[in-house]
């Protein structure tokens, strides 16, 4: 299968703990590459700071932050891969 510049994939660590959480979201950006997009569906306001925080550090950019419309304390992330 090829890999396009656009594509999005996605990754669900709302069961997993910090700091576990941004492991996940590393091992599954450096999968990818430049152009391609990861869609994070995430548990809890702390987790959401420290995978936003990390995203940024490895040089990626966060599209969309948001809360889970009707669920309380979940979020999604959108990172562009840099």
């Amino acid at each position: 299968m090829r890999v396009t510049e656009n594509e999005t994939f996605f990754i669900d660590i709302t069961e997993k703990k910090c700091p576990m959480t941004t492991v996940y979201v590393r091992v599954k950006l450096d999968t990818m590459t430049s152009g391609q997009r990861l869609e994070i569906h995430l548990r809890g306001t702390e987790t959401r700071k420290n995978v936003c925080a990390s995203v940024k550090a490895l040089g990626h950019t966060i599209l969309e932050n948001s809360p889970v419309t009707g669920s309380q304390n979940l979020y999604y992330l959108t990172v562009k891969h840099c």
